[in-house]
């Protein structure tokens, strides 16, 4: 399970959460890119085990400027 906070200066903050499951990472990757701005930050908690698979998950996201800080719950 992960659990995610989408940061935006411009708008307030944006919570999910969800199983790792190709739906629920996509339903997060889709609201990241529909909010994408310079400054944006993405919070997202769960298992270090887990973390490659959400870094393939996000990394055009990153490549587009989105700060992704992954952290341990």
């Amino acid at each position: 399970m992960f659990h995610a906070t989408i940061r935006d200066d411009d708008q307030p903050p944006l919570c999910l959460s969800g199983e790792l499951t190709p739906y629920d990472l996509e339903v997060l990757r889709e609201h990241v890119l529909a909010r994408v701005r310079n400054g944006m930050r993405v919070q997202v908690r769960l298992a270090s085990a887990r973390r490659p698979l959400l870094e393939r998950v996000l990394r055009d996201i990153v490549r587009r400027g989105v700060a992704v800080e992954l952290v341990e719950p």
